[in-house]
């Protein structure tokens, strides 16, 4: 009886275990396709077309190399593509209402719903729902190359807007168009979009003063 209830202690223990062993080997949950291309790993719940993702995969590749602190050759990256379900909810954890995450330890990218014959992304949010998945991978992985730079701790101590708005830099654009930005600025809607809309136009404006220098620019957000 005193065994049983030992091992009974272990249960809770054991099953917080497994649900998180997915969240930094996400091929656990089981993605049947997988596709290889520009330095880039996909694993994805759907068919994978050549054809439909090697064009979304160059293009976020070409982004991620006109930053400055772009390595070449571009470090290992893997992308897991899912259909914003159960997969997405376990894998995103708290973060279920955005495009995609990725966990810094790992570097794996998980996405959310996605259409690769549009090169779409879509998240939950009520505001700039949908992006363009080439651009969403590319500031994902923008993400990454900040961790590689500056190392982790310093990333995860910078300021907000200029982690975001590098992101977005050089993904080069932000989810909502000027326009949008515009609209709902006059109807004093605050979100999480708008604010990383300026953060990109804030970051431009560092790095056309500073003559591009990334570190210029971590440096003087930190101090301010």
């Amino acid at each position: 009886m005193l065994m049983q209830t030992r091992w009974l202690r272990w249960i809770p223990v054991a099953a917080t275990v497994l649900a998180l062993l997915p969240i930094h080997a996400p091929a656990l949950l089981f993605f049947p396709y997988k596709a290889e291309a520009h330095g880039i790993t996909v694993r994805s719940e759907d068919p994978l077309p050549p054809e439909k993702l090697e064009p979304i995969l160059a293009a976020a590749q070409a982004r991620v190399q006109t930053s400055t602190i772009a390595k070449h050759p571009v470090q290992q990256h893997s992308i897991y593509l899912t259909r914003g379900g159960w997969r997405w909810n376990w894998l995103a954890m708290g973060s279920t209402e955005t495009f995609a995450v990725t966990r810094m330890f790992t570097e794996n990218t998980i996405v959310n719903r996605n259409d690769l014959a549009r090169d779409l992304v879509y998240s939950r949010r009520a505001i700039g729902h949908q992006r363009a998945l080439s651009v969403d991978i590319a500031h994902e992985m923008t993400h990454s190359m900040l961790r590689n730079h500056f190392g982790i701790w310093k990333t995860v101590t910078a300021p907000s807007w200029v982690i975001e708005g590098y992101a977005d830099y050089v993904a080069g654009s932000s989810t909502l168009t000027p326009a949008e930005a515009e609209k709902l600025h006059a109807a004093f809607i605050d979100h999480p979009t708008i604010r990383n809309f300026h953060a990109r136009l804030r970051v431009a404006t560092i790095l056309a003063r500073n003559g591009t220098s990334v570190d210029r620019l971590f440096t003087d957000a930190r101090a301010h």
